[in-house]
């Protein structure tokens, strides 16, 4: 067997590849199924007639050359290729999926086909699906093209030269503006007529719509269709027949529009509605308010709302389609005058304390307008607050009840309060209360904590205020003395911390070393101050030379060398000038007088080191730290060490 017949016949029945013009040898030979991707796919068929087939498939690859070739081989034999009948794709030749129209089948006749496309190096085939065409229907009918075109009609109609052997039971036209091979299932006219030609006209159609249309016609083993055609109805005309109704339901806010719309001249109405203004006489959609209501043709109404008190508006219907915005004429309309709000009453006061209290109101009836403003006012000079010589607080707006709680009163103060509702044509109040504030109380829990870091001249002092008593503390703080046991604002030194309850604290400055304080926290409000439990504590005593110097180690002792390591505690209040080390081979308590000294870097407190040379071989040294601030000079333990 040929090598290379066998190989095309494997990869045509694996639907991967056909190659045309070459050897199994020619090592340039075009490989769709690359990487193992299949080159051609033949989708199933998606429709069939006696004489048309729509078929699809897809390509997936064009392994990096340009597509010459993209369509769909058909036969009556099993294995059809580009050198029997086949449709190709006109534009769009790349990979992805595509579907074409078959025409001029036999009816009742099974047919083979593949998905195929075709590059530089050979043609690809899909697998081979089959399809049936249905039975002989009328076999040779004529569409004939539109006359009669207007914007929502046309005038088709076909002949039939061969009924197939079968008596038409049924003929017409159908048409779609959507689909470019309409069938009976979509648009549809049937027409009556015993002659081989007939014609009807089609109506109500869309206008500036194009149209895809063929003759059809029935026998009893089905439908057989003509030639499609199209044509374009006539370009769309603005809606007639509009009216605007007169205005009706008038209110100070309100009004009931409407109109009618009869006839869309074969464009659909998209929008309808009414445009209404207070400022232009001829409203339109593009300078007046739009209130859209539905669409189509008929009747139609809707309410206006939120219009302006008395005031003339001009109004009319609108209906928009392909051509644009037809109008009806136009109507004038005025609001009213609301009455002023009516069962207006104010919530007696309740929850008062030294500065607020809990108040409202209540409004039954808008009087026809809108409440545009509620709420309360109030005086401790007017026993009839009103907007003009009262204190104002908003409850929003709108009838129903509301609340409001009241702040910033005076204590101790009487005040008179009454509810307000104001419309467009004014102003309601309700009753008149009055009602008069409470005198606070002292600060209550006032808790002072023990003393902290204590020092020479200071001390950190805090403590706890959990209750201002029903006023406002305004100020607290820290009140101290050396001399008075109970510290007052009058007797005392004080510092302030802020304001309100919670945590107290401050740094007291400028104490005197080694002496006794007393100190406790405050809290003044509208009541008076009061003050916490007093605390006691004593500063340090003055300054000191530096504490707790020592000797740590010689180290690193060589010949004639060694280092000396020590340590200083605290400095004593005042800060180091000097620290080091002194040393001798002659006493065994060296001192600044009787001894070496080797001063170390640095004054502060910690570690500190520092490495000595010239020293004797063979000799016994004697060393220790020392430490020196104001107020005087520390040493450590004396250390003893040997050079060899």
């Amino acid at each position: 067997m040929n090598p290379c017949k066998s190989i095309l016949q494997k990869f045509y029945f694996l639907s991967i590849l056909t190659l045309l013009g070459t050897s199994c040898d020619d090592k340039d030979q075009f490989d769709f199924n690359q990487h193992n991707i299949v080159a051609v796919t033949t989708q199933s068929m998606a429709s069939v007639t006696k004489n048309e087939a729509t078929l699809s498939g897809k390509v997936n690859t064009t392994n990096g050359k340009v597509l010459t070739q993209i369509g769909i081989c058909y036969a009556t034999q099993s294995k059809p290729t580009i050198s029997n009948e086949h449709v190709l794709k006109s534009e769009g030749l790349d990979t992805g999926a595509f579907t074409l129209y078959i025409q001029n089948l036999k009816p009742s006749t099974t047919y083979y086909y593949s998905a195929f496309a075709t590059n530089a190096s050979g043609t690809a085939y899909g697998d081979v699906l089959s399809f049936t065409t249905e039975s002989g229907y009328v076999s040779k009918l004529e569409t004939e093209s539109a006359t009669a075109i207007t914007r929502v009609s046309a005038e088709l109609g076909g002949k039939i030269t061969d009924n197939g052997g079968y008596s038409v039971t049924g003929k017409g036209v159908c048409y779609s503006d959507i689909k470019s091979l309409p069938t009976i299932l979509d648009n549809n006219l049937t027409i009556s007529s015993e002659e081989t030609s007939f014609k009807g006209t089609l109506t109500k159609l869309k206008a500036g719509t194009k149209y895809y249309a063929r003759a059809y016609a029935t026998s009893s083993v089905g439908t057989g269709y003509g030639q499609v055609v199209s044509f374009t109805t006539a370009a769309p005309i603005l809606a007639s027949a509009l009216s605007t109704t007169t205005v009706t339901s008038i209110t100070s806010v309100s009004a009931l529009v409407g109109g009618a719309v009869l006839e869309d001249n074969g464009s659909a109405v998209t929008v309808r509605g009414v445009c209404y203004s207070s400022s232009s006489n001829v409203p339109t959609i593009n300078n007046a308010a739009v209130i859209n209501i539905g669409s189509g043709t008929g009747t139609f109404s809707s309410q206006l709302t939120s219009l302006a008190v008395n005031t003339t508006y001009y109004g009319r219907a609108f209906a928009t389609n392909a051509a644009g915005t037809a109008y009806g004429p136009v109507v004038v309309f005025k609001t009213l005058l609301p009455d002023l709000p009516s069962s207006v009453s104010t919530i007696s006061p309740s929850v008062i304390t030294m500065n607020s209290a809990y108040t409202g109101g209540s409004i039954g009836s808008a009087g026809g307008g809108t409440i545009s403003a509620r709420g309360v006012v109030y005086s401790s000079s007017n026993s009839a607050p009103s907007l003009s010589n009262g204190t104002v607080v908003s409850g929003g707006s709108g009838t129903g009840s509301f609340s409001i709680t009241l702040s910033g009163l005076q204590y101790n103060t009487t005040y008179y309060i009454r509810s307000f509702a104001t419309n467009q044509a004014g102003t309601t109040y309700g009753n008149i209360y009055s009602f008069k504030t409470t005198l606070p109380s002292l600060p209550a829990n006032l808790t002072t904590y023990n003393a902290t870091d204590i020092r020479q001249n200071s001390a950190y002092v805090s403590g706890y205020i959990s209750s201002a008593g029903g006023g406002t503390i305004s100020s607290r703080g820290i009140l101290y003395s050396s001399t008075n046991s109970s510290p007052t604002i009058g007797s005392g030194t004080f510092t302030t911390s802020g304001a309100g309850t919670g945590s107290v604290s401050a740094t007291l400055t400028g104490l005197n070393a080694g002496t006794t304080y007393y100190a406790r926290i405050f809290a003044t409000n509208e009541a008076g101050t009061a003050y916490g439990s007093v605390i006691s504590f004593t500063t340090p005593t003055p300054y000191t030379a530096p504490t707790g110097v020592s000797t740590s180690s010689v180290s690193a002792i060589g010949s004639t060398y060694a280092t000396f390591n020590g340590y200083v505690t605290t400095n004593g209040g005042s800060t180091i000038t000097e620290r080091g080390f002194v040393y001798s081979a002659n006493t065994s308590v060296p001192t600044l007088t009787a001894g070496t000294k080797a001063a170390a870097s640095g004054n502060s407190i910690g570690s500190f080191s520092i490495s000595v040379t010239g020293l004797t071989r063979y000799t016994t040294y004697y060393v220790r730290a020392y430490a020196t601030n104001a107020y005087g000079t520390t040493y450590g333990s004396v250390t003893s060490f040997y050079p060899n």
